[in-house]
């Protein structure tokens, strides 16, 4: 019995010593994170070498591809790699739209303006202005009519303007409608007048232009209007609703202005739309001249909603590019102090004007006039009335 005791008790210990030896946990943590780092890596490298096994065999089988073409006599070529192509929507969102400088009247009349300027025998037209020319005739024999129309676009109210003659003081101010064409860079222009009329025309910056009589005529309002050229002659040849005018006598300023006669006038539609008319006359068989009920009758048929008559007889003339277009009815068309004419110019600055007429005023201080030699020198004097 003792023995067997004896024989358990050694067992016994033996197994606690066992059980004393058993590993610390941080060992096994060790082991554990060693395997996964183990498997991961065997992963890592068996990834690695496969690709490099890959691209060896791609190499060998391109190199032999290679060599095939080239034995049955074939280009070699390797292909680029492909980009995808911009959308059309890309595109568009990428680019921004340049703004749009033109302005109301140049976009309102786009059909009739150009990007560059162009000109043709009856016809001229750039960004901001289109003239167009055309020549009528009206009955037949000693009773026929001939006139010129110049109907006009504008992009800027800037572009309708007065001329006056340049010449110096101490002579009398007239020039011929070609010399103030080329010194105010006019596209078309007819004569003006200077003389005190019986009605007024009126162009607003606006571009509206109107005619009144004189006593309805306040320049007070029509400076708070913005008013831009007024003109004086007359009478208006339309009312105010565009229908032939019923002209009074008290509206005529000379009894002969209501005959036959050559004549001028404008005409207006709307903001940036206007014309020129002038009517050859004293030709018998040609061109009798036009009273100023069919100048009115006229002007209303061709839509305009305003028509102002200006000087006419000897004054009634028309160039266009640089060349009268009308024919006047004797060999020399006499010299005025003004015109109204169309420009495709741009105005000088104040600085720029400033300059032209500091050195105007220099010219001016060397021409020296013996007294009484202005009447043998001066041009023929200014005639406004249209008696023949």
């Amino acid at each position: 019995m003792v023995g067997g005791k004896a024989h358990r008790t050694v067992e016994t210990d033996r197994t606690e010593k066992k059980q004393n030896r058993k590993m610390p946990v941080w060992a096994l943590v060790t082991i554990d994170l060693l395997a996964v780092l183990v498997v991961i890596g065997g992963w890592f490298g068996a990834r690695i070498i496969g690709d490099m096994l890959a691209e060896e065999e791609y190499i060998v089988v391109s190199e032999a591809r290679d060599d095939l073409l080239q034995e049955q006599g074939l280009s070699v070529s390797t292909p680029e790699p492909s980009r995808p192509e911009p959308t059309a929507e890309a595109e568009v969102v990428e680019e921004e739209p340049e703004p749009d400088l033109r302005t109301p009247w140049q976009i309102r009349f786009e059909d009739h303006f150009t990007p560059e300027v162009v000109t043709t025998e009856n016809s001229y037209s750039s960004p901001n202005i289109s003239v167009t020319v055309s020549h009528h005739e009206v009955g037949e024999g000693d009773e026929k009519i001939t006139y010129h129309l110049a109907d006009i676009y504008i992009g800027n109210v800037e572009c309708f303007r007065s001329g006056l003659a340049k010449t110096p003081p101490k002579f009398r101010m007239s020039a011929s409608l070609l010399k103030m064409m080329e010194d105010n860079n006019a596209v078309v222009a007819v004569w003006s007048s200077r003389s005190s009329g019986v009605d007024l025309c009126v162009l607003y910056r606006d571009g509206r232009m109107q005619t009144y009589s004189s006593g309805k005529f306040h320049m007070d309002k029509a400076i708070v209007d913005d008013v831009f050229q007024v003109w004086s002659f007359g009478p208006a040849l339309l009312n105010e609703d565009g229908t032939p005018r019923d002209i009074p006598w008290s509206a005529i300023p000379n009894v002969h202005i209501s005959g036959r006669n050559p004549r001028t006038a404008i005409g207006y539609y709307e903001p940036g739309h206007y014309c020129f008319m002038v009517v050859d006359g004293r030709q018998k068989g040609y061109s009798r001249g036009a009273t100023l009920a069919e100048m009115s009758q006229w002007f209303s048929e061709m839509g305009c909603m305003a028509a102002f008559n200006l000087d006419g007889g000897g004054s009634s003339l028309m160039g266009f590019q640089g060349e009268l277009i009308s024919k006047f009815y004797s060999e020399y068309p006499r010299n005025l102090s003004d015109c109204i004419y169309i420009t495709d110019y741009a105005l000088p600055t104040a600085e720029e004007a400033a300059g032209e007429d500091a050195v105007e005023a220099e010219d001016l201080e060397e021409v020296q006039i013996p007294e009484g030699a202005a009447d043998e020198t001066a041009p023929e004097q200014e005639v406004t009335d249209e008696t023949p």
